[in-house]
C-alpha cells in the first residue's frame, strides 16, 4: 500500500532519519561499554522519540509502534528498574534492524509491514521493571542487517501535537481544570471545529489549552498572580510566547504519566501525587520558576529570541539533490579539458597578454575544481559508522573479545567513493575478526591480551586516500598460502617456491583461495578478497598486504579522493598517446634495454637488486605489426615506468614520455566496450584522443598473471 503522505515533507523525514539511525546503531553499541552513562541512555531515549514522533506525523503506524516500544525499554533503562544484558542489546538491536528495512520500505514510498510481534513482545517484557516481567519471551530473529543506509528525521516539534495527543487525553485534561475554566475552554474550542467529524486538535483548541495552562496572552514564564504551586511544575526557559520543547514534553508527561522527556527528571515525576479527583489549578509556571540554564538564551531583552538565531543559522545552508552536484562535476570537467587545451596553446604563443589570461583561467579553473569536489566529500564516518555493530555481533556469534579501534574518522572523500567503499571494507573488516583474531584461550596462551584489536584508519596523502585495516591476530604463513596455491591448481610447485613473501601474500586476492578449513557464514568459501580487489581497481585504487606470522596483518587500501578527474601520466607509443593512472606509477626511469635478461623465457631487469617483468606495450598496443618490435637504433633509448598491481610490481617499456595532466574519463565507444586492458578515453591538451589504461586489466589479459 503506498504512503499517502506530502512528498516534501516525506522526503525530510527520510533525510533527518538517516543521521538518527546511524548514531542510534553506534550509541547502542556503545552502551553495552558504558551501561551506567546517563547522557547515553537519554540521547538513545530521545532518538527512538524523535523517530517516533515524525512517524506518527506521517502516520506511518509499524515504526511508531516498533519505536515506541523501543523507547519504553529505554525508559525503564533510565529509571535504573533494570540492567543492560546482552539480551537485552540482542532485542533492541533487532528492533533498530526491523527500523531499518521500514525505512527501506517508506523510501519506496509504500507502507512497511508490522514489526515481528516475537520481537514487540520481547520488548515489551524488557521494558517492565526487573522482577516484574515474568518469563522472558523467545529470543526475536535478527534477519536485519546492520542498518547503515536507512534514514529518518526530527520533525519533533511539529509531529508531537498530533502524534501524541488524543481526544482522550485533552477531554481528561480539561476535566482536571476547574468548571469555570473547563467552560471557559469548551467555549474557546467549539468555533475552531473544522467538522464534527474531525479526530485531530485543531492549532486553535491546542493554543486555548496553553492559555488554561500558563494564562491567556502570557508567555510560560510569566507570573501567575492566582496561580497556585503545581505538584509537576513546567520548567521556564525564557520571554518568548512560543512554549519551549521541555515544557512540552512536561505537558505530555501530565497526560500520560510516563514516557516523560528527557529534560524532566525521574524524582520529579515519581513525587509527584496522582490527584485526578480533585479540582485542583491548571499546570502553571511556579510563583519562583527556576532560571534555566541554558547557555544561547539573551539574558537581557526579548528581542534577540532564539528562534531569530535559529531561523537565520537555518538560512546558512542549503539542500542540494546530488544528481545536480553530478552535473556540476560534469562540468567542471569538461572545463578543465578545455583548460588543459588553452594551457598547451599558450605556453606555444609569444603572446604575453594571452599567456596571463590562460595563466589566470589555470588557476581559477583548478580553485573551481576544488570547491566543486568538496561539495561532493562526505566523511568517511560514513563508512567507518557501521563497523562497531558489525564487529560486536561478530564477536557474540564467534564467541571472541573483540575491541574496534577507528582513526581518522573526519577524513573526506568523494560521495560515490564512500558508497562504492562500504562493502570492500566490510569484508575485509569481517575476515579480520574471523581469520586474524584469535580465541581468548589462544591469546592467553601466546602470551598476548585476551581481546583482540582491530584497528581501521584513514588519512590523506596528496590527492588520495590511505584506509588501513590491520589486526594484531595470528598473522599469515607464506608457506600456508603457497601450499594452497599449488593444492588449488592455481601456481605449479616451481613457480611457488620462487615467490617471495609479500608475493605469496598477494595470494589471497586470488579466486577460490581460503586459509580457513571449514566453511561458515562468515568465511572460508574464497570468493572474497578477489571481489574485493576487482572493486577497488574500478576504483583506480590499489590493495597492499602485509602480514607477520603470530604479530597481525595489516591491508591497506589506496583509492583517489575522487572518480571525476584522475590524475594520469600520458605516454607515447609510436603516434599514439596512451594515459597510466598516477596512482599506479612507482617511478621511471631511461634504460639501455640491452642490459635486461631472459628467465624462463620472460624479460627481466634488475633493480635494487630487485628482479622485475618487463613488457613491451608497443607489442600490446600498437596496431601496425610491422612497428610493434623496437628498433636496434631505439635499444638505447628506451623508456621504463615502474607501476605497481597490489603487492606485485612490473616494468612497462614505452617509446616516449609526455608528462602528467588530469583527465576526465570519458566511457568507450559500442565498439571499444569490454576492450581488455582499457579504462576509458579522454581528449589530451593537444586535441587529441587518448585511451586510458586499465593496467590491472592489461596485466591479466596479456600475461595471464592475476
Amino acid at each position: 500500500m503506498s504512503l499517502d503522505a506530502d512528498q516534501d515533507i516525506l522526503q525530510d523525514f527520510l533525510v533527518e532519519a538517516g543521521e538518527i539511525l546511524e548514531q542510534l546503531s553506534e550509541q547502542l553499541v556503545d552502551l553495552e561499554q558504558s551501561p551506567d552513562d546517563p547522557e547515553l541512555l537519554n540521547a538513545i531515549f530521545r532518538g527512538f522519540h524523535t523517530v517516533k514522533g515524525g512517524a506518527g506525523f506521517l502516520q506511518i503506524g509499524p515504526l511508531v509502534d516498533c519505536c515506541h516500544n523501543a523507547e519504553n525499554v529505554f525508559d525503564t533503562l533510565r529509571k535504573h528498574q533494570r540492567s543492560v544484558t546482552p539480551e537485552l542489546m540482542d532485542t533492541v538491536l533487532s528492533a533498530l534492524d526491523s527500523v531499518n528495512e521500514m525505512f527501506a520500505t517508506v523510501r519506496a514510498n509504500e507502507m512497511p509491514e508490522a514489526a515481528d510481534p516475537a520481537l514487540l513482545e520481547a520488548l515489551a517484557y524488557y521494558a517492565k521493571p526487573e522482577g516484574q516481567a515474568g518469563d522472558p519471551p523467545p529470543a526475536p530473529s535478527s534477519a536485519a542487517k546492520p542498518a547503515a543506509e536507512s534514514a529518518a528525521p526530527s520533525i519533533e516539534s511539529s509531529a508531537q501535537p498530533s502524534g501524541d495527543i488524543t481526544d482522550e487525553e485533552f477531554e481528561s485534561l480539561l476535566d482536571a481544570l476547574t468548571p469555570e475554566q473547563a467552560a471557559e475552554a469548551q467555549k474557546t474550542e467549539t468555533p475552531s471545529q473544522p467538522s464534527s467529524d474531525s479526530d485531530e486538535i485543531t492549532e486553535e483548541e491546542f493554543d486555548a489549552l496553553l492559555d488554561q495552562l500558563h494564562g491567556k496572552g502570557k508567555g510560560p514564564g510569566a507570573d501567575e498572580t492566582a496561580a497556585e504551586p503545581t505538584p509537576a511544575p513546567v520548567p521556564a526557559a525564557s520571554d518568548s510566547d512560543e512554549i519551549t520543547e521541555d515544557e512540552f514534553e512536561a505537558l505530555l508527561d501530565q497526560l500520560h504519566g510516563k514516557g516523560k522527556g528527557p529534560g524532566v527528571q525521574d524524582e520529579q515525576s515519581e513525587a509527584a501525587p496522582a490527584t485526578p479527583a480533585k479540582p485542583a489549578a491548571p499546570p502553571a509556571a511556579p510563583a519562583k520558576p527556576p532560571a534555566a540554564p541554558k547557555p544561547k538564551a539573551p539574558a537581557t531583552t526579548s528581542d534577540a529570541s532564539p528562534p531569530a538565531k535559529k531561523e537565520v543559522a537555518a538560512d546558512t545552508t542549503v539542500r542540494v539533490d546530488t544528481s545536480r552536484l553530478d552535473e556540476i562535476m560534469n562540468m567542471v570537467g569538461e572545463l578543465v579539458l578545455v583548460r588543459n587545451r588553452l594551457v598547451r596553446l599558450g605556453s606555444d604563443s609569444s603572446d604575453s597578454e594571452l599567456a596571463k589570461a590562460v595563466a589566470n583561467l589555470d588557476v581559477v579553473t583548478a580553485d573551481l575544481q576544488t570547491s566543486v569536489m568538496k561539495t561532493r566529500m562526505q566523511p568517511i564516518k560514513k563508512v567507518f559508522g557501521r563497523f562497531p555493530r558489525v564487529i560486536r555481533d561478530l564477536s557474540r556469534k564467534m564467541n571472541k573479545e573483540i575491541r574496534l579501534e577507528m582513526i581518522g574518522e573526519d577524513t573526506d572523500l568523494d560521495k560515490n567513493l564512500v558508497e562504492a567503499l562500504a562493502d570492500p571494507m566490510v569484508h575485509l573488516v569481517r575476515n579480520s575478526a574471523d581469520h586474524g583474531v584469535e580465541m581468548p584461550d589462544v591469546r592467553k596462551k601466546n602470551g598476548k591480551d585476551p581481546v583482540g584489536t582491530v584497528t581501521l584508519s584513514a588519512e590523506q596523502e596528496g590527492d588520495h586516500i590511505l584506509l588501513t585495516i590491520s589486526d594484531d591476530g595470528a598473522g599469515m604463513d607464506p608457506e600456508v598460502l603457497k601450499r594452497k596455491a599449488v593444492e588449488k591448481g592455481q601456481l605449479d610447485q616451481d613457480a611457488a617456491d620462487r615467490l617471495t613473501d609479500q608475493e605469496a601474500f598477494n595470494l589471497i586476492f586470488a579466486a577460490g583461495l581460503s586459509t580457513k578449513d571449514q566453511i561458515s557464514d562468515v568465511s572460508g568459501r574464497g570468493v572474497g578478497m578477489d571481489v574485493v580487489k576487482t572493486k577497488i581497481s574500478q576504483l583506480n585504487g590499489t590493495v597492499n598486504v602485509w602480514s607477520e606470522l603470530g604479530k597481525g596483518t595489516k591491508i591497506i587500501i589506496k583509492v583517489p579522493l575522487t572518480l571525476a578527474i584522475m590524475p594520469t601520466l600520458m605516454v607515447k607509443l609510436q603516434d599514439q598517446t596512451f594515459a597510466l593512472p598516477l596512482v599506479n606509477v612507482n617511478e621511471i626511469f631511461q634504460l639501455d634495454i640491452r642490459r635486461a635478461n631472459k628467465i624462463d623465457g620472460q624479460d627481466v631487469i634488475i633493480i635494487r637488486e630487485r628482479t622485475l617483468p618487463l613488457f613491451y606495450l608497443r607489442r600490446w598496443l600498437v596496431r601496425d605489426p610491422s612497428k610493434r618490435e623496437i628498433a636496434k637504433d631505439e635499444l638505447e633509448e628506451a623508456q621504463v615506468v615502474v607501476v605497481s598491481i597490489g603487492n606485485m610490481q612490473v616494468g612497462f617499456v614505452v617509446d616516449d614520455l609526455i608528462g602528467q595532466e588530469e583527465v576526465v574519463i570519458k566511457p568507450l565507444g559500442h565498439m571499444l566496450q569490454g576492450t581488455p586492458g582499457l579504462a576509458g578515453a579522454t581528449i589530451t591538451g593537444d586535441g587529441r584522443i587518448a585511451l586510458i589504461l586499465d593496467i590491472p586489466g592489461l596485466i591479466r589479459h596479456y600475461t595471464g598473471r592475476h
